[in-house]
């Protein structure tokens, strides 16, 4: 078939891990210049299996669809039910995508023969997941993409060393990047979306270059590659201080046993606001004491978190935590 390439081809909710969702309009280049540029990185071709083991509702998911078929190679479903590690062991899985929370239930499990590579992304991934799964063999990409951008923005190349791999990468072909005054990420290029729709009609919110201004922090290393920071909008004050949160999650993240943890404010009289932590952890969690401890010599006194609170069981699933969901549980936890 022949598409029109300008032509609206799919509506994808944004995360709304801060706020409201958004639906993001794609077109059909956006969706074919995203999966073109991808493949100059991450090469496929005919008996290559890429294992759909993201909702095709996020466009990390969809774009799995169109970085296949361009080159002829296949995607690989998994049955109703079947666990992650089971359809890798069995299927001859060579490309994979996945978020840092499945990796890290992924690393104790056999590497499979023909797995070529695994684009690592989604959310914000801890330095020690990236050297543990090195250390265990996995193939790894990190990336750095959006919904707006219909998928990758940049990514790091086929055998990168740690120190490429705790960056973000390259800008792939067909997008442009730039950091603001403020170091926020903006972009644009073939794979920028068209618009938000609203009840109102398309919202385009770019300015007069036609870039994007997409709410993320980051910085470009001495070769260009990027390290994001954080999410401008999840930054909060605290006694005259600026907490980016993830900077305090990527540190809890190194402690032993910790499997998974989100920082969010919680008000306070003297300071306006403070750090508090939800954790995930395993059997081997040594306990807040020690916790406290690992903190105090690795961040400063303002931005160790004033309670450590256990992840709730009813938390919205989803591949990036809610952070209005949890910061509205605060309030439950700290009257309670």
């Amino acid at each position: 078939p022949v598409f029109d390439l300008d032509a609206p081809a799919v509506a994808l909710y944004t995360s709304g891990s801060t706020g409201r969702p958004k639906a993001a309009l794609l077109t059909f280049g956006n969706l074919y210049f995203s999966a073109l540029g991808a493949l100059e990185n991450m090469p496929l071709g005919a008996g290559d299996q890429w294992l759909l083991s993201l909702p095709l509702h996020h466009v990390s998911g969809l774009g799995i669809l169109f970085r296949v078929v361009l080159p002829g190679a296949a995607v690989a479903v998994a049955d109703p039910g079947e666990a992650l590690e089971d359809v890798l062991r069995r299927r001859g899985i060579t490309h994979l995508s996945l978020v840092p929370a499945q990796l890290t239930r992924l690393l104790g499990v056999v590497i499979p023969d023909r797995l070529r590579a695994v684009l690592l992304g989604g959310a914000p991934i801890p330095d020690i997941l990236i050297e543990r799964a090195l250390a265990a063999g996995w193939p790894l990409h990190t990336t750095y993409g959006l919904t707006e951008m219909a998928s990758q923005v940049t990514t790091t190349p086929p055998g990168a060393d740690a120190a490429t791999l705790h960056t973000a990468g390259h800008v792939l072909p067909h997008r442009e990047l730039r950091l603001g005054a403020d170091g926020e990420v903006q972009v644009r290029g073939e794979t920028l979306f068209a618009g938000y729709l609203t009840p109102g009609g398309l919202s385009t919110p770019f300015d007069a270059e036609g870039w994007y201004a997409t709410g993320d922090l980051g910085m470009l290393d001495e070769r260009g590659r990027l390290r994001v920071i954080g999410r401008k909008d999840n930054l909060f004050i605290s006694g005259g201080e600026n907490i980016q949160p993830e900077e305090i999650e990527e540190v809890m993240a190194q402690f032993p046993g910790v499997v998974r943890t989100l920082v969010v404010p919680v008000p306070d009289a003297v300071y306006g606001a403070r750090p508090f932590a939800f954790l995930e952890w395993d059997a081997a969690f040594a306990g807040e004491a020690a916790l406290r401890l690992f903190l105090e010599v690795r961040l400063p006194r303002f931005k160790i978190p004033v309670v450590f609170a256990p992840w709730p069981d009813d938390a919205p699933a989803g591949m990036k935590p809610a952070r209005k969901w949890f910061e509205g549980r605060v309030g439950s936890i700290v009257d309670g």
